[in-house]
């Protein structure tokens, strides 16, 4: 974010004060040695903060105090506030610069700085909607387009896509024809808040983009998956890994978008390049030998689920979770071989497991009507009616 520069910012600026006028002129005597002496104080600080001497810095604001009267210098009186709460923020006072920042802004309610300094103090205290509510009131104050963009930013890791997409909007608006980054930015607000189709029309301008073209048009393949059209979204995919686009979830969401249109063979090859490159290892490898039963090759598909269940039952391997359904089908293309027993031991383990119930009796029975066990047969019969029930 943006804030990482504030207090060096703030730090840095200095308040334009008249010029002392020479002993004799309108000043009074004492006013005239009081301002310069201020001028002077406060010119050391300045050096001081420049010098990143925060010790010294700290000793010339607080005589600059004593030579500056809060109600004839208000705005430098604030300033000088201001500038001990960023002091107090780099030594990790929080609330000591938090104290100060509120008897600034009493002083001057329309110190702009001292919000943007909130701003940070919340940040770093995951405070965020404190925070989006001071950096909206220095937008107000300063009309800084640009910091919409952190605005933006406070927001979406508050959660809120929203308020997020809407102040993304607003710095798109103002960041202008050469802020390329703004409206592909703009899509990828809008795409996740699920608003699919206003994404596609954000995205669309930069599917030739040399830059930005293979991003869009895999966030327009994401799209167009979620829109259930699987067509259009494996043509933005493909063009994307055309232009070079090397997007971890490309091979797994295209391989998804072809086994939903059946396209068994086409989404065998996506999981199996998604096994080797991408970390969805365990969904792609079920999903391969889905694909692998779909198309009739049951010996290969056995393979897949083996080694899948294989390896989930190594204590080493936590991060792979083996669902039911793998029983399931493995039993399904066993018993296409005419493996049977085999069959029937995973089909016992989906129902000592309480998987599908209904439907894993009646397979169950299918099998043992195979192996001539009429009475196990019509035990599961029996079974499955109960469990449809």
């Amino acid at each position: 974010m943006k804030l990482v520069r504030i207090l060096a910012m703030v730090l840095c600026a200095c308040m334009v004060m008249g010029a002392v006028p020479a002993l004799g002129e309108s000043a009074e005597p004492d006013k005239a040695a009081l301002e310069q002496k201020l001028d002077a104080t406060y010119t050391l600080a300045l050096n001081a903060i420049n010098k990143e001497d925060y010790k010294t810095a700290r000793k010339y604001l607080n005589i600059a105090f004593v030579y500056c009267d809060r109600q004839e210098n208000p705005a430098i009186y604030a300033d000088l506030l201001l500038k001990q709460a960023c002091i107090d923020v780099i030594e990790g006072d929080n609330d000591t610069a938090l104290l100060a920042l509120d008897a600034a802004l009493a002083v001057e309610p329309d110190l702009a700085d001292a919000y943007l300094v909130r701003t940070q103090i919340y940040t770093a205290q995951n405070e965020l909607e404190k925070a989006v509510k001071n950096l909206e009131k220095y937008v107000e104050l300063t009309q800084d387009s640009s910091m919409y963009e952190t605005v933006a930013q406070l927001y979406e890791a508050n959660g809120n896509m929203e308020a997020a997409q809407a102040a993304y909007d607003k710095f798109a608006a103002g960041a202008g024809a050469e802020t390329q980054e703004a409206g592909f930015q703009a899509g990828l607000y809008r795409m996740e808040n699920r608003r699919f189709e206003e994404a596609i029309k954000a995205f669309e301008p930069y599917m030739e983009d040399e830059t930005y073209g293979a991003g869009a048009l895999y966030n327009l393949g994401i799209c167009y998956m979620n829109l259930e059209d699987y067509g259009k979204a494996v043509e933005m995919f493909n063009r994307s890994e055309e232009k070079g686009g090397t997007y971890s979830g490309l091979h797994y969401n295209r391989g998804i978008c072809n086994l939903l249109s059946e396209k068994w063979a086409d989404a065998a090859e996506d999981f199996a390049k998604s096994i080797e490159s991408e970390p969805f290892t365990a969904d792609a490898r079920y999903n391969l030998g889905i694909c692998r039963m779909q198309n009739g090759e049951y010996e290969e598909a056995v393979k897949v689920f083996s080694e899948l269940i294989k390896d989930g039952e190594d204590p080493a391997n936590e991060e792979i979770q083996v669902n039911d359904a793998v029983y399931y089908f493995r039993a399904v293309c066993n018993a296409a071989l005419g493996n049977l027993e085999d069959a029937v031991k995973d089909y016992t383990t989906c129902i000592d497991h309480g998987y599908e119930l209904a439907q894993t009796y009646y397979q169950r029975a299918q099998v043992y009507a195979a192996l001539g066990e009429t009475e196990k047969q019509t035990s599961d019969l029996e079974n499955s009616l109960k469990q449809a029930n």
